[in-house]
């Protein structure tokens, strides 16, 4: 084994590796954010956007799942770390009680491996929810595309998916509030002046990322679009 594999192997290896899959899937969430936004812009400006990604055409499904593995690798370094952690601490936690301060010890610490493995099963159904499913076709300026608008629209409608994709979206808020510090914490890129200041920063990000994708279906599904 190369001393870069073995590195990678290592406890501290894993933790870098996990601060850095952690940011570029946060990276991703923000221009797929961006991405959702179009919808409030009208069905041709949304299709438009989806129409324009389409155009990659086998591109687009390497770069699916390429990011597919991107967060199942993200998620095996989590859980390997988690089962490392509670193996060489076999005996039952103490009841859980916020403590804050430096170690930032929060619910959303305390659930890193529950939000992180119920974000990945989502993950799985929002590809076939979305990426996978048979599109009508809508045209504009002579040009066929997927109606995506529509297909939004249809989805939350639905008050079971919109309820789910929800609570899934507090979760994914949750994950990233102490996601985001960890990430920064494991890459080395914190001190005792800016810890608090990169914590408030995770927050706020964690804040409006999810607020932006719950948005989306409470709009569509009180209609306020």
């Amino acid at each position: 084994m190369s001393k870069a594999a073995t590195f990678l192997n290592s406890q501290v290896g894993r933790k870098l590796a996990t601060g850095v899959t952690g940011l570029g899937l946060v990276l991703f969430m923000i221009v797929h954010l961006l991405g959702n936004l179009a919808y409030f812009a009208g069905p041709e400006a949304l299709n438009t956007y989806s129409h324009t990604l389409h155009q990659l055409g086998p591109l687009l499904w390497v770069v699916r799942m390429g990011l597919l593995l991107f967060f199942v690798y993200h998620a095996w370094l989590g859980i390997s770390i988690w089962l490392e952690r509670r193996k060489a601490r076999p005996d039952k936690y103490e009841v859980y009680a916020s403590r804050g301060g430096a170690s930032r010890q929060s619910w959303s610490s305390s659930s890193m491996i529950l939000t992180g493995i119920l974000l990945l099963l989502f993950v799985v159904t929002h590809l076939n929810t979305f990426a996978f499913h048979d599109f009508d076709k809508v045209v504009y300026g002579g040009v066929e595309m997927h109606d995506v608008h529509s297909r939004l629209s249809e989805v939350f409608a639905q008050p079971l998916y919109t309820v789910y994709y929800v609570v899934i979206m507090v979760l994914l808020g949750m994950h990233m509030r102490h996601g985001v510090w960890s990430a920064f914490q494991s890459l080395g890129w914190m001190s005792r002046k800016t810890n608090p200041v990169i914590y408030g920063i995770a927050f706020v990000l964690a804040l409006i990322i999810a607020a932006g994708f719950i948005g989306l279906p409470l709009s569509i599904f009180f209609e306020l679009v």
